[in-house]
């Protein structure tokens, strides 16, 4: 039997085909494809990949910035001298306004407290910058100048709650807050000097802002208003349990009675005396209360008494009794 099966030979097959043919037909057919495909030279390196991690070109170097300036001509050296002059004459100009200002301000009281506000702003922001800086290694100070309304608005968020500044003999401090018109003085002072030296930071757009048309700087006033009644309560009740604030010295009240004998002229001493029975008045029902004898307004100020003796019409001046 066995014999006879070698013996015979398959002339043709009509069935379904063996799963064998159908993977080899796959595999001659993707071998045709991969051979007729031009596979591209790989480059030099470096390479650049495409988003399929594929190499298709070497790596470009960087592209050269053209300048913004190289299209445009160059000034010429009568430009520059132009410019030269414009720049000198907007400096004597600005020169001639800060003179001015200096002047006018010599003639007003608001130049010496103007002045103080900005050396204290000054002071006080240097210190808080220095002090964040001392804190935090990585912390960059920034400079007072020039004057902006971020640190305006920290400055007066200072002057809120610090108490005044009142120097005394014995160095008791004062109790008293600042109040509404010291916070308008204080933005008034700091204004006037961003608008003086604005031209010199011209390339700061914050430093030509007008402080108050931020709205942070009216809230800052609007606060220092509504906390006025409060601010004037606390200090007649710091003042009715005996504090020290806005109170003379033994030495200093006598300084002041002794001083009222002291002028000179009939022009000057009534008013000296006045002064004089005004400030012992306070000071005799401060201390006896009710001991202390009544006293009317009109007995503080000179009058004029006719008297017929020395003529008709005439007067004479009496002091207070």
């Amino acid at each position: 039997m066995a014999s006879r099966t070698k013996g015979l030979q398959i002339i043709s097959y009509n069935g379904p085909p063996s799963p064998l043919v159908a993977k080899s037909r796959r595999f001659h057919s993707t071998s045709s494809l991969v051979a007729n495909r031009h596979i591209p030279p790989i480059p030099d390196p470096p390479y650049r990949f495409n988003t399929m991690d594929e190499v298709v070109d070497r790596q470009l170097s960087p592209p050269t910035v053209q300048s913004e300036n190289s299209g445009l001509a160059k000034p010429s050296s009568d430009d520059i001298a132009l410019k030269k002059s414009l720049d000198a004459l907007e400096a004597q100009t600005q020169l001639l306004r800060q003179n001015l200002l200096a002047q006018n301000q010599e003639r007003k009281a608001t130049g010496e407290t103007y002045a103080r506000h900005y050396n204290a702003y000054n002071t006080w922001f240097n210190a808080e910058q220095a002090r964040l800086a001392g804190e935090d290694s990585t912390y960059a100070a920034i400079p007072s100048q020039p004057i902006t309304v971020a640190k305006v608005t920290l400055f007066l968020n200072y002057e809120m709650t610090r108490p005044q500044k009142r120097k005394r003999a014995d160095g008791s401090q004062s109790t008293s807050t600042c109040g509404h018109e010291h916070a308008k003085q204080v933005v008034s002072a700091l204004e006037q000097y961003r608008s003086n030296y604005a031209h010199e930071y011209r390339h700061i757009p914050e430093a030509q802002v007008n402080l108050r048309s931020d709205s942070r700087i009216r809230s800052m006033e609007a606060s220092f208003k509504a906390n006025e009644p409060e601010r004037i309560k606390k200090a007649h009740a710091l003042k009715a349990v005996g504090t020290r604030a806005d109170t003379y010295t033994d030495t200093q009240l006598s300084s002041l009675a002794t001083s009222g004998l002291e002028s000179k002229g009939p022009t000057v001493i009534w008013r000296t005396m006045r002064d004089r029975a005004m400030l012992l008045t306070s000071s005799s029902t401060a201390f006896r209360g009710d001991s202390s004898r009544s006293l009317l307004w009109s007995d503080m100020f000179c009058c004029d008494v006719p008297m017929n003796a020395k003529g008709r019409g005439e007067k004479v001046r009496i002091a207070p009794r």
